[in-house]
C-alpha cells in the first residue's frame, strides 16, 4: 500500500475482466440467496428493460458520436444484461439488483470518465448526505497492484468537535457529486469511528488492521472484488452448481470472519464501557499505570483498528 501520486490518478471505469468478474460472481451467488419479494422481482423486470434500451441506443448512436462507444463497452453491458437475465431466471432478484448497479455504473462511466489528480483534493468540497459540508480529503490511499483507491483519509475539521483527526475511509463510501463528493456515512457513524493523528498513523498494510476498517463500515474489503472475480470465473469454466461449491464456501467463510469481527468489537465495547464505570462508582478519574499510554485519540471511545508501530 502507497500513497497517491498524481501520475497515479486512476481512471473510474470499470475494466472488462471486473465488470464481468462481478456479473459472473453475483450470477453464481444465487442459490445462496433466498427469492426476493414480488416488488423487488418488479424493479428488476423494469430494470432489465431500461438496461435492454439503454445497450441497444448506445449502439445505435455508437458512429454518429465524436468519441463513439466501443463494441468491448456494449459488449461489457450486454454481458451484464445477460448475467441479471440469469439471476432473474432463478428467481434471484437481489443479485440481479446488484448487476443492474454495476451496469448503471458503467454507463456512468462511459458517458462521463472521471479521473482523480491529487492537487484538485484541496478543491474537492466533502459533504454529508443530506449536504452539509464535512471537510475534506487529504489524501488517498491506493493499492499498487490494481491502481485502485482503497480508503479516502478525511480531515473533518470541527463537524463532530473532536479535534484534528484524521480518518480512513473505505473508497467505496464516497460517490462523486459536482465539485466535490459525498460520504455516505451517518454522523454518529463517523463520531465513533477509527481515526489517528500524526504520532499514531497506522500500517495500512496490516490486515488486521484493514479488516478492522471496513468490519466497522460494513462494506467489502477492497481487494475482494478481484479475488472473487478469478474465483467466479474459475467456477463458470467448470459449469454446473458442484464448480460453485467452493465459492460458496469462501464467501461463507468470509461471512463468518466478519460475523467474529463484529463480535470482537462488540465485546470491546462493552468492556471499555464497564471499566468506565467502575473508574466513577469509585469516586474519581482512574489513572493510568506507570509507563502506560493510550493510541487513541481524546474523544474516541471506540477500539482502534490494532497500529503497527513505524
Amino acid at each position: 500500500m502507497r500513497r497517491f501520486k498524481p501520475e497515479d490518478a486512476p481512471m473510474m471505469r470499470p475494466t472488462p475482466s471486473r465488470t464481468l468478474g462481478t456479473a459472473l460472481l453475483l450470477a453464481a451467488l444465487g442459490p445462496l440467496t433466498i427469492a426476493a419479494p414480488a416488488l423487488a422481482a418488479d424493479d428488476c423486470a423494469a430494470g432489465l428493460d431500461r438496461l435492454g434500451q439503454q445497450a441497444a441506443a448506445l449502439e445505435a448512436a455508437g458512429p454518429g458520436n465524436p468519441a463513439p462507444v466501443t463494441q468491448q463497452e456494449t459488449a461489457q453491458l450486454r454481458a451484464l444484461q445477460q448475467a441479471a437475465q440469469a439471476a432473474a431466471q432463478k428467481g434471484n432478484a437481489p443479485a440481479c439488483q446488484a448487476i443492474l448497479g454495476e451496469a448503471a455504473a458503467l454507463q456512468d462511466s462511459i458517458a462521463h470518465p472521471r479521473a482523480i489528480a491529487a492537487d484538485e483534493l484541496e478543491d474537492a468540497k466533502l459533504r454529508s448526505p443530506d449536504g452539509k459540508d464535512l471537510g475534506s480529503v487529504s489524501e488517498l490511499i491506493i493499492d499498487p497492484a490494481s491502481g485502485r483507491v482503497a480508503y479516502a483519509v478525511v480531515e473533518l475539521g470541527g463537524f463532530l468537535g473532536i479535534g484534528d483527526s484524521h480518518f480512513p475511509v473505505p473508497w467505496a463510501l464516497f460517490s462523486p457529486s459536482g465539485n466535490g463528493y459525498v460520504l455516505n456515512v451517518p454522523k454518529d457513524k463517523l463520531t465513533n469511528a477509527p481515526r489517528f493523528d500524526e504520532k499514531n498513523r497506522p500500517n495500512m498494510n496490516d490486515r488486521q488492521w484493514a479488516m478492522a476498517v471496513h468490519t466497522y463500515y460494513g462494506v467489502a474489503p477492497y481487494w475482494m472484488r478481484d479475488s472473487a472475480t478469478l474465483a467466479a470465473i474459475a467456477g463458470s469454466a467448470g459449469g454446473g452448481d458442484a464448480s460453485a461449491g467452493p465459492l460458496r464456501q469462501e464467501v461463507q467463510r468470509l461471512s463468518q470472519e466478519v460475523a467474529r469481527l463484529n463480535r470482537e468489537l462488540q465485546q470491546a465495547r462493552g468492556a471499555a464501557g464497564s471499566s468506565g464505570q467502575e473508574g466513577s462508582s469509585q469516586g474519581g478519574a482512574s489513572q493510568s499505570a506507570p509507563g502506560s499510554s493510550s493510541g487513541t485519540p481524546s474523544g474516541n471511545g471506540t477500539p482502534q483498528p490494532p497500529v503497527s508501530q513505524q
